[in-house]
């Protein structure tokens, strides 16, 4: 594959055109485009996050961050239990009621895996978008860095009849455009995320790590592997019943456990309180946590080697110094620093690791960093 460009599969464009706009801030970009409600839309396996603007000025909302959750009611419901007797409910809402619904996650692995219920879920999202009577929605939405043409297509189909028009792009280039410092552009000392980084981005399904280097990441450039948020859950599951055996845990229980304990590093306690047979237990979960957070650190040391190796070597200094660990496995309290020490002691000297506290954000807002500056000729109606 030819560096400075993608696979020509519609509602992917050049690299060179959308990294060109976003440098010089194209001044013939169509009227039509300023008067729509532009957005950059991360959407993700756990959870989705937009941002929107109109004519380059952000539209702010009360909330711009939603579980990727869909709940339908259980038959034979009692009226009155779900909110308006409402047949289906998304997000919080999903959450919060989950005894009485059939839950459904529209992703998996980072992809598209139920279309129906995921045009239903974005339906949802729309809802939440401020715009004017009659605004057009145009999206830039992010991606996996190894979407297939095939997974690329259901994308779009998820956004047909959501929004008018659509570009979909790797989440990596997204999220470096996000953390990249417009106001810094030009200092010798700043290194600019989206020439010289390497991106980890431990989501749920997969854990993908990503060399970005000025141009959308070809093949060469991207190593995913299967291993991430989920497999934590899973692994964190069986170990608890294991050694707990009358504690019956949720999948909803043990996300939550993990997002809010999860450490690797040095032992440390992790009391929680449970329900067994009706009466509360205090356990200590730490050493089942660390344990299983851990599962990624060589996998994720292992890509980081095999990406640097594929640089030139004008280039190695500046990508250790750019490696960002995002996604929500970033949040896992010191894997981005026991990833750095690792390779120091390896000897890359040089080795920087960052773990930026907006994560949730990255990929969402390079998205409409990018949307504000397509060209009208280069966006996608969805299928």
């Amino acid at each position: 594959m030819r560096r400075g460009r993608v696979p020509s599969a519609r509602g992917i464009v050049s690299v060179r055109s959308l990294f060109i706009a976003s440098e010089k801030r194209v001044s013939e970009m169509a009227t039509k485009t300023k008067q729509a409600t532009i957005l950059g839309i991360d959407l993700g396996t756990n959870s989705t996050v937009f941002q929107a603007a109109v004519d380059g000025n952000p539209i702010e909302h009360d909330r711009d961050v939603f579980p990727s959750l869909v709940g339908y009611a259980k038959p034979g419901l009692v009226p009155g239990i779900l909110p308006a007797n409402a047949d289906v409910l998304f997000g919080e809402d999903a959450l919060e009621y989950r005894l009485h619904l059939d839950l459904r996650w529209p992703l998996a692995d980072g992809f598209v895996d139920d279309v129906e219920t995921c045009q239903a879920f974005t339906q949802f999202i729309k809802q939440q978008i401020k715009s004017e009577d009659g605004s057009e929605l145009w999206a830039v939405v992010g991606a996996p860095a190894n979407a297939t043409p095939e997974k690329q297509k259901l994308i779009r189909q998820a956004f047909a009849g959501v929004v008018d028009q659509m570009l979909v792009v790797p989440e990596p280039f997204l999220s470096a455009m996000g953390l990249r410092d417009d106001d810094r552009i030009g200092d010798s000392s700043y290194v600019d995320p989206t020439k010289h980084s390497l991106i980890v981005d431990i989501g749920a399904g997969t854990t993908d790590c990503c060399l970005v280097q000025g141009y959308f990441p070809g093949a060469d450039d991207q190593i995913s592997v299967p291993l991430a948020g989920d497999a934590i859950d899973e692994k964190l599951c069986d170990a608890m019943k294991k050694r707990y055996p009358d504690v019956k845990l949720t999948r909803v229980t043990v996300t939550r456990l993990k997002e809010e304990s999860s450490f690797v590093g040095d032992p440390q306690p992790v009391e929680v309180k449970f329900y067994v047979d009706g009466k509360p237990k205090k356990v200590d979960v730490g050493d089942i946590l660390r344990e299983s957070c851990d599962i990624l650190t060589e996998p994720v040391l292992d890509c980081i080697r095999q990406l640097l190796s594929r640089c030139d070597s004008e280039s190695v200094v500046q990508v250790l110094q750019n490696i960002i660990v995002t996604g929500g496995g970033s949040q896992i309290r010191g894997f981005g620093e026991r990833i750095e020490a690792i390779l120091h002691e390896e000897g890359y000297e040089d080795a920087r690791v960052v773990t930026p506290e907006d994560y949730r954000y990255l990929v969402a807002r390079g998205a409409l960093k990018i949307a504000n500056n397509v060209r009208e000729d280069q966006w996608q109606v969805p299928l």
